[in-house]
């Protein structure tokens, strides 16, 4: 019986400071994934995207924007509706869900996972679809056959499909282009010189919205 009380009193020990070591900051934040993209299925492919800045979330004074803020960045960085479209999303937050749900006993020790309700998810997923990325087919593009097309095609196909060049504005894509290419360093993909980035922001501007 003693030998019984010690190993469980070890295990138990064992456990406490495995738990306190997990909550340490550093070991938390590798584990949670860091930015965009985390342990909850996010993944890009080595690494993770850049978390998004609240402030140029679409309509960041929201109902749907204050969800995302409040659910989304507990356990990795805080996505942008433009990571999926419209028809995607509604799966997306559906596995997220199923993932918060899932989460094991040492999840629950790092920190409480706060899950939306049905009227919020409902209110969650109709913000990411109304601002979701919308894509359009390589034939659909203007000027198909112009370099700017093409240098567009060939990057931007990399991560995702083709977004719309009316997505955006003129004034909004060189620093919409800018994030994508952090979000291409991040995960590792290659990256386009200089003077094709200019020739995709020169494409995009001219065919923008």
């Amino acid at each position: 019986m003693l030998i019984k009380q010690r190993l469980v009193c070890s295990i138990l020990v064992i456990f406490c400071w495995t738990s306190i070591l997990l909550c340490s900051t550093p070991l938390r934040a590798q584990m949670m994934g860091g930015g965009h993209h985390g342990m909850f299925g996010l993944g890009g492919q080595d690494g993770f995207p850049p978390a998004t800045d609240p402030a140029s979330l679409p309509e960041p004074d929201s109902s749907g924007a204050k969800l995302l803020r409040r659910y989304c960045d507990q356990c990795h960085g805080l996505p942008g509706p433009g990571l999926h479209t419209a028809e995607e999303w509604p799966a997306v937050v559906a596995r997220m869900k199923r993932n918060m749900d899932q989460s094991g006993m040492m999840m629950r020790l790092m920190h409480h996972v706060r899950k939306p309700n049905k009227k919020e998810t409902e209110t969650l997923v109709a913000y990411l679809q109304a601002n979701g990325r919308k894509t359009v087919d390589a034939a659909s593009l203007p000027d198909p056959d112009s370099p700017g097309a093409h240098a567009f095609q060939r990057t931007c196909s990399q991560c995702h499909a083709l977004p719309d060049p009316k997505q955006h504005t003129a004034a909004e894509w060189p620093a919409t282009v800018t994030r994508m290419t952090q979000n291409m360093r991040s995960m590792n993909v290659p990256v386009p010189d200089s003077a094709t980035l200019e020739r995709i922001v020169g494409y995009l501007t001219q065919n923008a919205k």
